[in-house]
């Protein structure tokens, strides 16, 4: 009996081997992963470095679709839906990858997303006008009297109130919730899609080794003190900003009186980065929303400033639209010396400096 028994273990265990990928197949497998890293793929597009997990590369979604390319996979979803208190909701999913020519299942992975997440949950809270309700306030300038004012352009009434008022300073302004989270349902289905389709890749295609996905990558040597910022989710890894985007954003900022050099001095200091070209996608929409906010030249004000610093003046105006250059051109310049797109916001000693640039060459200093 226990012959009997030994001859089928190992007529399964032949079989088994018979089934399994040769070494040679391993080899040229993990191969062709790390030829397709170092020749197609890119950097922050179809992969990346997060921040505290060493230098071995995380996989984001664009990566994971070239590796479906190579290996000819095609991802199906399985969906559970989850409908949670206050009109919150959580995806379950698990996607299937499909040999194409052969039609057979090559693995599995899972991945979930809720609008509970602090992401999608919470918002930050703005203080609101007691006069007219808006959330509309901002910090009115120092050298015209500091204090607060519902702006306008934000929707605001223009109530002013002054430095250390109670019935702004004292305002709540910690994070609150949304009050949709329906807004959010499509959002962290597509999260929930994309993390279950990264998790197939790696486990389907063994590429754990050359790729980092879990929470035991993160290192473990730093003691916690309370103060330690999470690391991003792997597969949620931002959208960089554009080039173009952020052309815009100093083209806006320009045209609400930042400067060039206010501009970098407070990108910095909010996002701790060392070119506008670190900026993710969302921190540039943040940055321009911040920069029309707080207008360093308020339409309330704007009267006055001119009153005090001379402005360019018609004839210097006129003198600068002789000037045979594109339009383009024009606002890349102007951008570059004076931190805005727009003639307008010049001062008469900028212009001056324009005008001597137009005639001798020589560029503002």
């Amino acid at each position: 009996m226990e012959g009997k028994a030994l001859q089928t273990v190992e007529r399964d265990l032949a079989n088994i081997e018979d089934m399994a990928m040769s070494i040679e197949g391993v080899i040229k497998q993990a191969s062709l992963i790390k030829t397709v890293l170092d020749r197609v793929m890119q950097k922050d597009v179809h992969y990346g470095v997060i921040p505290g997990t060493g230098t071995k590369p995380t996989l984001l979604k664009p990566g994971a679709e070239k590796i479906c390319t190579t290996f000819r996979l095609a991802p199906a979803y399985e969906i559970k839906r989850t409908d949670i208190a206050e009109g919150h909701r959580e995806y379950e999913i698990v996607c299937t990858l499909t040999h194409i020519p052969s039609g057979q299942i090559f693995g599995q992975g899972v991945g979930s997303c809720s609008t509970m997440e602090s992401k999608y949950r919470f918002r930050k809270a703005e203080q609101t006008c007691p006069e007219c309700g808006e959330n509309a306030i901002i910090k009115g300038k120092q050298e015209y009297g500091g204090g607060w004012l519902c702006f306008k352009k934000k929707g605001g009434c223009g109530a002013k109130f002054k430095e250390g008022d109670p019935v702004i300073e004292n305002q709540e302004m910690g994070r609150v919730e949304y009050d949709n989270p329906a807004d959010y349902y499509n959002t962290v289905l597509k999260m929930g899609k994309k993390r279950a389709h990264v998790d197939a890749v790696l486990t389907a295609t063994a590429a754990s080794d050359i790729f980092t996905q879990d929470v035991e990558d993160m290192p473990k040597d730093k003691p916690d003190n309370g103060n330690s910022r999470p690391q991003p989710d792997e597969y949620d890894r931002p959208e960089m900003a554009s080039e173009g985007h952020i052309k815009n954003m100093h083209i806006t900022s320009g045209n609400f009186g930042w400067t060039k050099k206010q501009v970098k001095a407070w990108l910095i200091k909010k996002y701790s980065v060392k070119s506008s070209k670190d900026l993710t996608a969302a921190q540039v929409n943040e940055a321009v929303k911040h920069f029309k906010d707080n207008p360093k030249i308020e339409e309330e004000t704007k009267k006055q400033v001119e009153d005090e610093i001379p402005m360019i003046t018609p004839g210097q105006t006129n003198i600068l639209a002789m000037w045979d250059i594109s339009r383009e051109e024009s606002e890349e310049m102007l951008q570059k010396y004076f931190g805005t797109s727009e003639l307008r916001y010049l001062t008469e000693a900028e212009a001056n400096q324009l005008i001597e640039y137009k005639d001798t060459g020589i560029a503002p200093s």
